[in-house]
């Protein structure tokens, strides 16, 4: 896929016109169409980091040295503002606290295991692990 070919992709998976995301990159219209549909190929590299901006991605994957699309998780925190990413932040973080959200313990090491106490605490950590869902 093209560096062109990824802008539309990342244009389109956005719903934003080539007039807006132009204005927003500071290009024209006809520009973008060019770059889009790879009559230009040499883009510069300012506008590349502008338009991976705005279409919430990595220059490297517009460029095509990143493979990995941006995760959605990451397109909407970067459309926050820093109000909204601390909130965001907070939200991630409480989720981490409760037990159906996260993989618990799926290894353990116990360098105490001859002191009173710490064997019936082991057998009572094995029986509470359960299988992360694959």
């Amino acid at each position: 896929m093209t560096v062109g070919e990824r802008i539309k992709k990342e244009r389109e998976r956005f719903s934003i016109s080539q007039t807006e995301l132009a204005q927003k990159i500071g290009v024209s219209k006809q520009t973008l169409y060019k770059y889009e549909t790879n009559i230009i190929t040499n883009i510069p590299s300012d506008t590349i980091e502008r338009t991976a901006n705005v279409l919430n991605c990595s220059p490297a994957y517009l460029m095509g040295w990143d493979d990995e699309e941006p995760s959605k998780i990451i397109q909407y925190y970067n459309q926050l503002n820093d109000i909204g990413k601390h909130e965001a932040e907070k939200r991630v973080e409480e989720l981490t606290y409760l037990p159906q959200y996260t993989l618990g313990i799926k290894a353990a090491h116990n360098d105490y295991i001859n002191e009173p106490g710490e064997l019936e605490k082991m057998r009572d950590d094995l029986a509470n692990l359960k299988r992360p869902d694959v």
